[in-house]
């Protein structure tokens, strides 16, 4: 039997679940990436993802995979303004101005995958093992892959520091709140990390099966959750996808009973903070 050559060209990686976030522009003087029109808001909820997956394509060529376990937004401030040592960073950004200057364009694809994958109860890193996995089929040039020596950017990386100022839009509780719902830790709540925001304000918040970004108020790391308006017959809002993660944090930040206030922070973020503190339990 002979084997099918899997194909390796960006649309493999848009079928995977990455989404074409913004293209890379260069005006002269600096490097930066614009956002695509009318999806700034899910991709903002990318962008504040920690434990992500992006790509830098050329056309239907996949050139650069890369992980970080900071967020999106932190990561790729790196490549718009690199420091002396951090020689990937500047690989990267040295090749993208090449590309650009020579009148051809980059996609950025991100991929935030929710982190409730459990093997015998233990939480498995996907964007960490998908990785390896990708590199190893795409074989990207700007990984090594011209060379046949492609590696991860978590290999090369693993020296490197990310320093100088980080500029960013303030986010988490000091964005503007759209609208507020409380819960109350019942077991399902509490054993499971399941969340119903309620009709109330289910509408403000995106389509059923788009990302959703769920930060903590006590600095927690965000993790990805997915928007459900199927669960629930009135049609309203459940989070499905790191469940394991939230009910790890309602029982280290509340107690069996207790109450969670949800804060509704644009249609693609919700900050979850506990009412009182778990000593308040009785």
């Amino acid at each position: 039997m002979t084997e099918t050559k899997m194909s390796r060209q960006t649309s493999d990686l848009l079928d995977a679940g990455f989404i074409r976030a913004a293209i890379w522009c260069h005006d002269g003087s600096k490097l930066a990436y614009k956002i695509h029109a009318g999806i700034s808001d899910q991709i903002e909820a990318h962008l504040t993802v920690s434990n992500a997956l992006y790509a830098f394509c050329r056309k239907d060529d996949v050139l650069y995979i890369g992980k970080t376990t900071q967020t999106l937004k932190k990561r790729l401030y790196g490549y718009c303004k690199p420091g002396m040592s951090q020689i990937t960073n500047r690989k990267c950004h040295e090749k993208i101005i090449a590309v650009l200057q020579d009148g051809e364009s980059i996609d950025l694809l991100v991929f935030a995958p929710p982190s409730d994958f459990l093997f015998r109860g233990f939480e498995i890193n996907l964007a960490g093992g998908l990785e390896d996995a990708l590199i190893r089929h795409f074989n990207p040039p700007w990984n090594g892959g011209g060379k046949g020596v492609a590696v991860s950017e978590s290999a090369v990386l693993e020296s490197e520091q990310l320093d100088g100022p980080i500029s960013m839009t303030a986010d988490g509780s000091d964005a503007p709140t759209l609208g507020e719902f409380t819960i109350r830790l019942g077991p399902t709540y509490y054993d499971k990390g399941i969340v119903n925001v309620g009709k109330e304000v289910s509408y403000l918040l995106g389509p059923s099966d788009g990302l959703l970004t769920v930060t903590f108020s006590d600095g927690t790391p965000s993790v990805s959750t997915r928007i459900d308006r199927r669960a629930n017959a009135n049609g309203s809002v459940r989070f499905v996808g790191s469940n394991r993660a939230i009910a790890d944090w309602f029982q280290r930040a509340s107690h069996l009973g207790g109450l969670v206030t949800g804060h509704v922070r644009s249609t693609n973020e919700v900050e979850l903070s506990a009412v009182g503190t778990k000593e308040d339990e009785q």
